[in-house]
């Protein structure tokens, strides 16, 4: 894997409690903080001396600095990456470029930053974003490989169309691409955004053009529906790829900026606790606005069930989970899924798993 550009930071910010809470909450999140000028002086000089390594720079400055104009600004923005404005009142500041209002925590000023280090000049502000939907969006990652985050999100979307939603499952593992596999469609990459195969129930892919313009796919599939399934595949390195530039990290930010819930699957065996407690080591790391849930998939069976679980569940303690699901163990009834192409529900619907996954269903939109 290619080496990740982490971002650099200069702040020029007057209100010292505003650059301090700026200033330590980036840094908390491992990114570089180089240079915190007190007023124009120091940072144009600071920007003159250092003229070849600020152009990967974003700047973080607000109005009320001493000496700063909208023309000093314009100025700023030809030197160094990225220029972020923050103001308590951005109204007022018309004059100057790329004001935003301040930031009222950390995950909101660490949602929007890392927003302009993935797609500077181009990213909509996941405040407007989330307003005014219609849909309830899930994010689902698996905590290792071979967890099961695919079929769970194929029968869960199932699942809750069969309970009257209007569902769009879509396919967000833009490396390995399942669901079409795993239901026997094809082109689905093709014209149209998704495709419907069930009463109430459509399936789309995030291909590298949709991704592209993913704010203005999702802003339709979250007003067209009444639940967005995204199935995310592996985010065993969600740490590294909320710093990513790369497109193929694009739904990763997009799901823990604007998702509502962003669910956690693991196993509790041996290898799967060991991932997922390097999973959870890193995203302690990070702030989101997605409320994380947990799912413990393929529950285990016997006497060491006990065993298993509680340390599963000692593994995500450090999540403070919004919520806890479980589903039994049924690898004959998942294979037969996967060997007919077909969800669990058309396979064999009165299975503990189907059932299972139904109740989860039914609780999620509680």
């Amino acid at each position: 894997m290619a080496e990740i550009e982490l971002p650099v930071i200069i702040t020029a910010i007057a209100n010292s409690e505003l650059e301090g809470f700026v200033a330590g909450t980036l840094y908390s999140q491992g990114w570089s903080v180089i240079y915190r000028a007190l007023d124009t002086s120091s940072l144009e000089l600071f920007l003159e001396s250092m003229a070849s390594q600020v152009k990967s720079v974003l700047l973080i400055y607000s109005p009320d600095l001493p000496g700063i104009s909208p023309e000093s600004v314009i100025g700023y923005q030809e030197q160094v990456r990225q220029v972020i404005g923050f103001s308590a009142d951005p109204t007022s500041k018309n004059n100057f470029s790329g004001i935003f209002a301040t930031p009222h925590d950390a995950t909101e000023l660490v949602s929007l930053i890392r927003g302009f280090v993935r797609a500077p000049l181009l990213r909509v502000p996941a405040a407007a974003t989330q307003t005014k939907r219609r849909a309830r969006v899930l994010s689902l990652g698996a905590a290792s490989g071979s967890t099961g985050c695919t079929t769970v999100a194929i029968n869960l979307a199932m699942e809750l169309s069969v309970q009257g939603h209007e569902v769009l499952l879509l396919d967000g593992n833009v490396r390995h691409p399942s669901v079409a596999q795993l239901l026997a469609l094809r082109k689905l990459d093709g014209d149209e955004p998704w495709r419907t195969i069930a009463p109430h129930f459509c399936v789309g892919e995030l291909t590298k053009e949709r991704v592209h313009r993913l704010n203005e796919y999702m802003d339709q599939a979250v007003n067209d529906f009444d639940v967005v399934i995204v199935d995310l595949g592996s985010i065993e390195d969600i740490a590294d790829s909320l710093t990513d530039r790369r497109w193929t990290a694009t739904v990763i930010h997009w799901s823990c900026d604007i998702a509502d819930e962003l669910w956690f699957l693991g196993k509790a065996d041996t290898l799967g606790i060991h991932r997922l407690e390097g999973l959870v080591r890193d995203f302690s790391q990070i702030a989101i606005r997605a409320k994380v849930s947990v799912l413990l998939n393929m529950r285990p069976g016997g006497r060491k069930k006990g065993d298993h679980e509680g340390a599963f569940l000692s593994a995500i303690s450090p999540l403070r989970p919004y919520r806890i699901f479980t589903l039994p163990k049924d690898s004959h009834v998942v294979a037969r899924a996967q060997e007919e192409r077909a969800t669990l529900i058309e396979i064999d619907d009165r299975c503990a798993l189907r059932k299972a996954i139904s109740k989860i269903a039914v609780e999620v939109m509680s």
